[in-house]
């Protein structure tokens, strides 16, 4: 899985906080001073509770995305990362999973249909399935060739076009989007993706139009707003039709359940790591 590197703790967190963000003044302010400083740049404070060794814990959030992060005792300091016990043990993990807010899925999946997707597969097809894509993804380009028996035996893919791996990611993703054909431009892409450099085989776009930059924006912020944190990111009906998410290349013998179809032989040698 290719993870989004902006929504990771340490480079989004580089990308709020300027070194002056770490240490503070010693007035006296609603939140610490360094939330302060992120707040202005249009972070959120989602909620807090108390942590280990006398740190206090903050849910924030932008642009859909949610993390924790920890101010010290003296309110001075704002610490980014894994917060670890003696064990070894991910206590940032362990509160993740107890005061980040869940995403409203069923919401969010009615929004997919607006995305700007590429449709691969009969339109009528048995099920449906949307993948978050980046072009130079090498696990979407696996999830591209473990997908094909599956859209021949009646599954739609509908592929999301995201930027979030290389700078060239867009520029890709624009060549495919505005081609003659969507689909072929896509197929090409993943037909001809350079493994060993981890490159969409379209040719990059020279420059990415406005509306096409947009649309980029708004699949990435549903993305992030799934909770999913890298490409592939799956997103389907479950059998009872539960709103299901996923990120990264799953394993082989998962696909039927994610597409709701008997499973299918994968002759591809590529995929071998996966069975």
């Amino acid at each position: 899985m290719h993870p989004v590197r902006v929504a990771s703790l340490v480079v989004l967190a580089a990308a709020l906080l300027p070194q002056s963000a770490l240490i503070s003044a010693t007035e006296p302010v609603p939140y610490p001073k360094p939330l302060q400083t992120i707040t202005a740049r249009g972070v959120s404070v989602v909620r807090t509770f108390p942590a280990e060794s006398g740190l206090t814990g903050w849910v924030i959030k932008r642009d859909n995305r949610q993390m924790i992060v920890y101010t010290t005792s003296d309110k001075q300091h704002l610490l980014v990362g894994e917060l670890l016990d003696d064990s070894g043990h991910d206590l940032t993990a362990r509160y993740a999973s107890m005061y980040v807010l869940k995403p409203d899925v069923d919401s969010l999946y009615n929004q997919l249909e607006k995305a700007n997707y590429i449709s691969d597969g009969a339109a009528s097809a048995k099920s449906t399935v949307y993948v978050f894509m980046d072009p130079n993804c090498v696990f979407c380009h696996f999830a591209w060739l473990a997908l094909r028996p599956y859209v021949k035996a009646g599954v739609q893919v509908r592929w999301i076009p995201v930027n979030v791996v290389k700078p060239s990611s867009a520029l890709r993703a624009a060549a495919i989007l505005t081609a003659q054909s969507p689909f072929k431009a896509l197929e090409y892409n993943e037909g001809h993706f350079a493994l060993s450099s981890e490159d969409g085989g379209i040719s990059p776009a020279i420059k990415v139009a406005p509306a096409i930059m947009s649309s980029l924006t708004a699949n990435r912020s549903l993305m992030d707003a799934f909770g999913v944190n890298g490409t592939p990111a799956f997103v389907w009906k479950s059998a009872d039709g539960k709103v299901q998410a996923k990120a990264g290349m799953p394993p082989l013998s998962e696909l039927p359940a994610i597409t709701s179809l008997p499973e299918q032989p994968e002759p591809d040698h590529e995929l071998d790591r996966f069975r």
